[in-house]
């Protein structure tokens, strides 16, 4: 499907039927989130997979988005979700995740060039304590493993090649989404032992992450702004009630002593329909959050139906693809039920 969908917008960018489409746009906010820009994804000892797009395909991307999109800020977004007013024409807006210094270093001066809104959602043990996410380290550790086969959960991974180990990486990350909080709490450890690859230092993963000195002078700029991605970025569906309301509710206060002003908004830890719930969405609103962001979950159509339920789209690196997507996003983005 993905292929059909590269080869169908390949085809109205050519023939100029994608500027005949434009004429109609939808009244939609369409929220396009990423995790990382990148020089070369390849070089990275951590998760290549939070890698989209290349810097020049970001800027392309972002050149695009300024002349052909009614952009809209964290504000706005608040105000349409509280009076639940029509959206506007393809309106949209830019996210990021996970507090990665690329953000700084990369994403947020081709945003202000071309004064694009954007809200970082930053997960606050990963910056307190210099500490990049489970995802990254399960990649660090297989990827620098000398080990050819893995015993987990009563079968084998084998690492014996690239795709294996990219494989097993998908593996390995599909099971901490899934498996309740406590009986995960010692997996990288143990993935540690059986790798026989320690964590990589404090100082190699500090380097991957944003100082809080960037978070606030990102968050200084008028068109971006610093929402919470909870404390530890454990999936919210794995925790209980009352550790899932202290992830959201600690999140926030944290980040306002340390910035200054309210924060509005949370995004959910990786964010797709089996990782947060009712419960969730109920939590995100007793600790005072005004909108609360899933993920891969599609467009908003209309009107902002469900404040704390607010729809995003993963990112795309070829410009055909992102410019269909923006455009025709019922034809190009997946609406999951």
């Amino acid at each position: 499907m993905k292929d059909k969908k590269r080869i169908l917008s390949g085809f109205l960018e050519r023939t100029r039927l994608l500027s005949m489409l434009e004429l109609a746009p939808a009244s939609a906010l369409i929220i396009m989130n990423y995790h990382r820009v990148y020089h070369d994804k390849l070089a990275t000892e951590f998760d290549s997979g939070v890698f989209c797009p290349s810097m020049e395909e970001f800027d392309q991307q972002m050149a695009f988005l300024s002349k052909h999109a009614n952009l809209i800020t964290e504000e706005e977004v608040v105000r349409l979700a509280q009076s639940g007013k029509p959206l506007p024409k393809r309106s949209a807006l830019v996210t990021f995740d996970d507090g990665y210094r690329d953000n700084y270093l990369f994403a947020a001066p081709v945003l202000k060039k071309y004064s694009v809104p954007a809200i970082f959602f930053i997960p606050i043990e990963s910056i307190e304590k210099s500490r990049v996410g489970w995802w990254d380290v399960i990649a660090y550790f297989i990827k620098r493993t000398g080990k050819k086969v893995l015993p987990f959960s009563g079968r084998k991974l084998f690492l014996r090649t690239k795709t294996e180990k990219e494989s097993a990486i998908v593996v390995l990350h599909d099971y901490m989404k899934s498996v309740k909080a406590e009986e995960s709490r010692d997996f990288l450890s143990e993935l540690s032992f059986l790798c026989s690859v320690d964590f990589p230092s404090k100082e190699v993963q500090r380097e991957e992450l944003m100082s809080w000195d960037q978070i606030m002078e990102i968050g200084k700029s008028e068109l971006l702004s610093i929402g919470s991605h909870t404390m530890s970025h454990r999936v919210l569906s794995t925790v209980s009630d009352e550790d899932e309301l202290r992830e959201l509710v600690d999140s926030r206060l944290f980040l306002q002593q340390k910035l200054g002003y309210e924060i509005k908004s949370i995004a959910y830890p990786v964010g797709s329909y089996q990782t947060f719930s009712g419960r969730t969405k109920n939590n995100a609103r007793r600790a005072g959050y005004s909108i609360g962001f899933s993920f891969n979950t599609g467009v908003n159509y209309g009107s902002i139906i469900d404040p704390f339920n607010i729809k995003r789209i993963g990112p795309v690196a070829d410009l055909a693809a992102f410019k269909s997507a923006l455009i025709v996003p019922r034809l190009f983005v997946n609406q999951p039920a």
